[in-house]
């Protein structure tokens, strides 16, 4: 494609959405609470004249999950993301510009396709491929991110699309699950070929989304079971601070919006690293 700028490229994915009449929200930057989740840490400041703490949001996930809630209606947002404790270089800095989007009614296979739709609005001539994660019996963050990092991103083809599944659910505590050798009617199609009969740990309905070997986003669909969530932030809160770790208050507004959700599907997509892979295919 023809090289273009980032308020051309802005621009462009507003009127993408438009015209398939997602409606656009507003992220607030000043958060009392928000979804914790593993290996994601917030920004913390202060409003000085009442002393009150506030954190800066990692996603637009929270204002999207309760717009959603609220109108049952496909949307969008483009804002500024900002996470603490990762390394600075060209692939990770601190503040970021992220694209989330949800789909009423649409499950993983759905989204990929849609996904897809919208990657190659800007890169036309990508293809894409599909790889699902082998039985894993890692039952820690450390273990799996060392496996990954070693045995699954180096080996990544470096000249297309990859949508990756089958990650182990405690890393995700916001993304639906179901048991390997159990079958969730409506995914029926997508899992036959991942399915051995075999039961293991629960999986999430969720993917990663590399081209080129780079991460570019990360897409499930979406848990409304109170409990599990509830019970997943409590873990990961006690474990932040077992581990003197930085952490906030569990929401409980975000944890009751969850219940409330529709059943759709929703993707985080990293915007400053879509934008570098532009003008190079």
């Amino acid at each position: 494609m023809t090289q273009t700028t980032t308020a051309d490229f802005l621009k462009s994915i507003r009127q993408y959405f438009w015209s398939q009449n997602f409606t656009e929200v507003e992220i607030p930057y000043l958060n009392e609470s928000l979804p914790l989740e593993p290996n994601i840490y917030s920004f913390k400041t202060n409003w000085t004249h009442k002393n009150q703490p506030y954190f800066l949001p990692t996603s637009p996930e929270f204002a999207l999950k309760k717009f959603i809630a609220n109108h049952n209606q496909n949307c969008f947002a483009i804002s500024h993301c900002f996470r603490d404790l990762e390394d600075s270089n060209e692939l990770h800095t601190p503040e970021f510009l992220m694209l989330e989007w949800y789909e009423i009614d649409k499950n993983l296979n759905d989204l990929i396709n849609s996904t897809k739709k919208f990657i190659n609005h800007f890169l036309p001539n990508l293809k894409f491929k599909q790889i699902k994660l082998k039985k894993i019996n890692f039952d820690n963050e450390p273990d799996f991110n060392q496996y990954f990092l070693n045995e699954i991103e180096p080996n990544l083809p470096r000249n297309c699309g990859v949508f990756i599944t089958g990650y182990p659910a405690f890393l995700s505590p916001l993304a639906s699950r179901n048991e390997i050798g159990e079958v969730n009617n409506s995914f029926r199609n997508f899992n036959a070929q991942a399915l051995t009969g075999e039961k293991q740990s629960s999986v999430s309905q969720r993917f990663e989304l590399y081209i080129n070997g780079i991460e570019i986003a990360n897409g499930c669909e979406e848990n409304t079971n109170i409990n599990s969530i509830k019970q997943s932030f409590e873990n990961e809160q006690n474990f932040r601070l077992k581990n003197n770790l930085p952490t906030h208050p569990i929401s409980d507004e975000f944890i009751n919006i969850c219940s409330k959700l529709p059943n759709c599907s929703g993707i985080g997509l990293g915007l400053d690293r879509l934008f570098k892979i532009l003008p190079h295919l």
